[in-house]
């Protein structure tokens, strides 16, 4: 099967199948998620797929079949992860403005969670303390994304609890005794300025300083995909290697 399907195929498929239909490309799909698992091959790594781009139950059956991990907006994209296959461990729950019993369900489905607000925070912590880990999405202040409508870190977004709200995180970790396993940031989709995610990583490596018990700092934002021969890209690869395609 080539890299890309070419129009001959399509029309083809259209024949066969009448329109309007939509053609998924496995192949390519798991080139991609290939490709970001050599860029980063010297790191402890995962990568979780976000479900909102598309969750057609044949493709996330597809997705978790070839090893990737699950990140869901709502409950019920966390429902449909866990009919496709993935297990509660591989999935990571991160919605915004969603009722706390949203949240509670989340919990009952053993899923990982990732609060981005205090409010949400407190009564996670009141109620759970310690005994069900969180990751934490912060806003690094960070103004990225192909453009503003898809920029979801800069300081007047909805999305995270501000950088600058630290201390009022850690009050209620202290008060708590939640259990603060994770930190996430998400500045944008479409990135294709390196130095976007390096700034992003130097915000979450501090940040990550006061928390004592972390295990992993979650980087989302998206990478900048070509979808015609020609256009930009994000440049994944690593120093020394061929270019490849960015995902």
């Amino acid at each position: 099967m080539p890299q890309t399907l070419s129009k001959q195929q399509l029309v083809d498929v259209a024949n066969e199948f009448g329109t309007p239909v939509y053609v998924y490309h496995a192949e390519k799909i798991a080139e991609q998620y290939q490709n970001l698992k050599t860029a980063f091959a010297t790191c402890n790594a995962q990568f979780f797929y976000a479900c909102k781009s598309l969750t057609n139950i044949n493709i996330l059956q597809y997705i978790q079949s070839i090893g990737a991990s699950l990140d869901c907006v709502s409950i019920n994209e966390v429902k449909l992860g866990l009919m496709a296959g993935f297990k509660p461990a591989n999935i990571l729950y991160t919605p915004n403005c969603v009722d706390f019993d949203e949240i509670l369900e989340a919990k009952n489905l053993k899923v990982n969670i990732n609060i981005d607000n205090i409010s949400i925070l407190e009564q996670f912590g009141n109620k759970f303390g310690a005994t069900y880990p969180v990751c934490i999405r912060l806003n690094p202040h960070i103004m990225a994304g192909g453009n503003f409508k898809i920029s979801t870190g800069h300081v007047d977004s909805k999305f995270g609890i501000s950088i600058h709200q630290m201390r009022h995180i850690e009050r209620v970790v202290k008060t708590t005794g939640l259990n603060v396993e994770g930190i996430h940031m998400h500045t944008g989709s479409e990135i294709k300025d390196i130095n976007v995610f390096l700034e992003g990583l130097e915000v979450m490596f501090t940040m990550a300083g006061h928390f004592p018990d972390l295990k992993y700092i979650d980087l989302g934002s998206g990478f900048k995909v070509p979808y015609q021969p020609g256009d930009p890209e994000t440049d994944i690869t690593p120093p020394g290697r061929k270019s490849g395609t960015g995902f």
